[in-house]
């Protein structure tokens, strides 16, 4: 005879579904490196449509777990943070499509390699955020605020180098279009590494 699922089961399920919607995440990140590097157009419409409908998924399968489950404890918290952060990660699958987006409007155009790198950063910074969330490891989500200021700067960065031209080479402009994507990347890393400090108590 099969027992009912307990509540640290049916929250491992949620966990598993949030797991699936990161790897789309970070998938459609790697491919945005590899086509900034190779000047290669992309689509990563699929990945946007498939991450939107986990997000839904985990969004549903929170609710009936508080509605099963309640009334809840520290869970609760957590269960809030799972639904974040799907919202979290639907938004940067978001941004890489939108960046493949942009890098196919002018294909084989080359843009300078310290893109790749900040792009490079801030999928390190995703899968630290998500990594301290499912291990719950707070003092690994301290590290990723600190990154994302390196970010930020290299955007505003390229930002003032346009702003000073009269005319600016496309280059540049796809640059700082791309940069000004994967800083909204990195700032959704950051608001996962918050949940983090927020729901896990400290061991």
């Amino acid at each position: 005879m099969s027992t009912a699922p307990t509540a640290e089961e049916d929250l491992r399920h949620i966990e598993s579904s949030l797991e699936k919607l990161f790897r789309v995440a970070v998938e459609s990140l790697e491919a945005v490196e590899n086509a900034i590097r190779e000047a290669k157009p992309l689509d990563l419409s699929a990945n946007t449509m498939l991450a939107e409908h986990l997000k839904d998924t985990i969004y549903t399968e929170a609710l009936f777990f508080i509605a099963k489950w309640q009334p809840l404890g520290h869970e609760l918290l957590y269960v809030e943070a799972l639904i974040k952060v799907s919202y979290d990660l639907f938004r940067i699958t978001r941004y890489a499509n939108e960046m493949a987006l942009t890098i196919s409007l002018a294909p084989g155009t080359r843009i300078d390699n310290d893109v790749v790198k900040v792009a490079h950063l801030s999928r390190e910074m995703v899968e630290k955020a998500f990594r301290a969330l499912i291990e719950k490891k707070r003092d690994l989500a301290k590290g990723v605020e600190e990154l994302d200021a390196e970010v930020d700067k290299a955007y505003r960065e390229a930002l003032s180098r346009v702003a000073s031209k009269d005319q600016v080479p496309r280059s540049e402009a796809l640059a700082c279009i791309i940069l000004r994507q994967l800083e909204r990347v990195a700032d959704h890393a950051t608001y996962i590494a918050r949940e983090v400090l927020r729901a896990i108590s400290p061991s």
